[in-house]
């Protein structure tokens, strides 16, 4: 799937823009500050309903106006023509429509066209809090397994529940119903954040390799809170719905609910170590670039289409040698879309480069 034409009304820093692109992708040079991350956060928003950088909506609105309107018109690999709308205004109503028919909820919407983010923040999945790698594989889940994402929305709902029971007029009956449903759903999260890790292992330390030629092993490993037999859901799901009986006597007295997909996290080893606290930041780097790189293969694998790929100064801190073997990994695997103060690295296709000013861009 391709991004042939996007409309922005009030997004971010511009007014009214339109603009098209060919099937190879565009580059979009300009300096900080200028609205280059703008538009790519704008086309990861048609394809996700998110934020890449996990902003919130009302302040994607532009300050003159009380709302934001971003359009794109997709062709598939099939040559068919999709219209994807999202619009949402400062009372927080949100109007998505595809083909202008109303699309009325998120699992509806995510997922139907592929992704990739590649950005300069992503050192925040080695650095950063257990929730951003957990944000990490959920997104890339849910690209790949369609029932993904509804799962993991009634798994943070009945979680919310039982949360409040903690902290209220506490009812065991009511507070059972809760954790039941937790561990139906939640079974289903851990079975496939562990295949998941699986698959993205398959091809981690390959692409470790052609990125930074070093020799050390590297390895994730998947650290859920619930441990058990994952091939078996209804195992997964009992030794679950166990733990949160069992917790409950000292989940009353903190107040949360202390076992769960929600506490699940991920390592990044490096020689059996943590990367976090012995690698280099370019060892770091490169292990976050091996990682969204695996989960390009995963998805092509399963989804069969070629995707589309947001490149934020993703490699402005890699010497030119890794930067000359990160691009030629992925520009054969869909459309790219590039923000850079200035395109210094080798692009075999020829991109289309815009020129971004003050909420005004130029071919």
């Amino acid at each position: 799937m391709i991004l042939k034409n996007l409309h922005l009304s009030f997004f971010r820093n511009y007014n009214e823009l339109k603009l098209s692109f060919p099937e190879q992708g565009a580059v979009f040079e300009g300096e900080n500050g200028s609205g280059k991350t703008n538009l790519l956060e704008s086309i990861f928003l048609l394809c996700t309903g998110k934020s890449q950088r996990d902003a919130k909506k009302i302040n994607m609105i532009n300050n003159n106006s009380e709302f934001s309107f971003i359009e794109g018109e997709f062709v598939t690999d099939f040559s068919d023509s999709l219209t994807a709308s999202f619009g949402f205004d400062r009372s927080k109503k949100v109007v998505m429509k595809v083909n202008e028919t109303h699309v009325e909820s998120i699992t509806e919407w995510f997922g139907k066209r592929p992704i990739v983010s590649f950005g300069a923040d992503d050192l925040c999945l080695v650095y950063g809090s257990p929730e951003l790698r957990r944000k990490f594989i959920d997104i890339t889940c849910s690209q790949l397994d369609g029932e993904y994402l509804p799962n993991l929305l009634k798994y943070t709902f009945n979680l919310k529940c039982r949360n409040s029971l903690l902290t209220s007029d506490f009812d065991p009956v009511q507070c059972d119903i809760y954790e039941k449903k937790m561990a139906e759903s939640g079974s289903y999260i851990i079975s496939k954040r562990e295949n998941l890790i699986r698959e993205l292992n398959i091809n981690y330390q390959s692409f470790y390799n052609e990125i930074c030629n070093h020799k050390e092993t590297v390895e994730m490993v998947y650290k859920p809170s619930v441990y058990c037999d994952c091939s078996s859901k209804n195992d997964c799901e009992n030794v679950f719905y166990t733990m949160l009986r069992e917790r409950r006597k000292k989940d009353l007295e903190t107040g949360f609910s202390s076992v769960g997909p929600h506490r699940d996290d991920v390592w990044f080893l490096l020689d059996t170590r943590l990367a976090k606290n012995f690698g280099s930041q370019g060892q770091c780097r490169s292990v976050v670039l091996s990682l969204k790189l695996s989960s390009v293969v995963c998805i092509e694998k399963y989804r069969n289409e070629k995707m589309i790929f947001l490149i934020d100064d993703a490699v402005s801190e890699l010497d030119p040698q890794r930067t000359s073997r990160v691009i030629p990994l992925i520009e054969s695997k869909g459309q790219i879309f590039i923000a850079t103060p200035k395109a210094s690295f080798p692009i075999k296709q020829s991109l289309p480069r815009f020129t971004v000013s003050d909420g005004k861009v130029f071919k």
